[in-house]
């Protein structure tokens, strides 16, 4: 093994942080489990690991049930050029209606996700090639930028190449 790479892991692991080496199968149970369990946590995942995950995860019935929607071409452009994010590639996303009328959509999560943890750090996940960034059951308090209210309405969901969450409900 690389010593640069143990380098890595040590700088991880000293901030508290698990890191788990397991064969895929392995992987994608201990993934499956962690997500039907309702227990949150991030995954970093081979992009073989996340395609596996997300072919059991997102099944027509699941897509249907959680109102998952790709991001319109019009939002795309208002992502692109009030939000300065460009390569969101096949990101999609659930919505929540808020009683204000406004509806919290993939612009006010990529918008939330930017204020709270900067837009470098948006820009990285979504320029993530060679693994995935996975969330499950992410404990996410969305709040409508329209009038500050924190939305209720089940947890958001959303799902592209490199980047997902995921809300198992039954």
């Amino acid at each position: 093994m690389d010593d640069s790479l143990l380098t890595h892991i040590e700088a991880v692991a000293r901030t508290g942080k698990v890191i788990v080496s397991a064969d895929d199968c392995s992987v994608v149970e201990m993934v499956k489990e962690t997500i039907t369990s309702g227990r949150t946590a991030s995954f970093y995942l081979t992009a073989e690991q996340a395609r596996t995950v997300k072919s059991w995860y997102w099944t027509p019935e699941r897509i249907e049930l959680s109102g998952i929607k790709v991001v319109t071409d019009q939002e795309r452009t208002r992502i692109e050029s009030e939000l300065g994010l460009e390569n969101i590639g096949s990101f999609r996303c659930t919505r929540i209606q808020c009683e204000c009328g406004h509806t919290y959509g993939a612009f006010e999560f990529l918008q939330q996700g930017i204020r709270e943890h900067g837009a470098d750090a948006v820009r990285a996940v979504f320029a993530l090639r060679n693994s995935s960034f996975l969330r499950a059951n992410p404990a996410l308090l969305a709040i409508c930028p329209n009038c500050s209210q924190l939305l209720r309405g089940g947890g958001i969901e959303y799902d592209c190449d490199g980047y997902g969450g995921c809300c198992y409900q039954e």
